[in-house]
């Protein structure tokens, strides 16, 4: 009787750890760009800065998960426009 509590707490203790790094790992996703970061994003991409002068023309707030997207759609976009140069 007293292993199966004890396994219990401990199942019920890891639970609560792995929820806590999941929801920390999605915080700091979540919050709002720097000025310096949506910066670094826009450095050398035309698409980029397009795509976040446009979010924040209609009043977006530009989120860190924003810039990962903006980033990686902007790639492929950013080679193509290299064909009309």
């Amino acid at each position: 009787m007293n292993s199966k509590y004890t396994a219990c707490v401990g199942g019920a203790i890891a639970a609560l750890l792995i929820v806590f790094g999941l929801v920390s790992s999605l915080a700091g996703e979540v919050g709002a760009a720097t000025v310096a970061e949506i910066q670094s994003a826009t450095a050398d991409s035309k698409c980029a800065r397009k795509m976040l002068q446009d979010a924040n023309r209609w009043g977006q707030e530009i989120q860190r998960r924003d810039l990962k997207h903006v980033k990686d759609k902007c790639v492929t976009i950013d080679k193509q426009s290299k064909a009309f140069e």
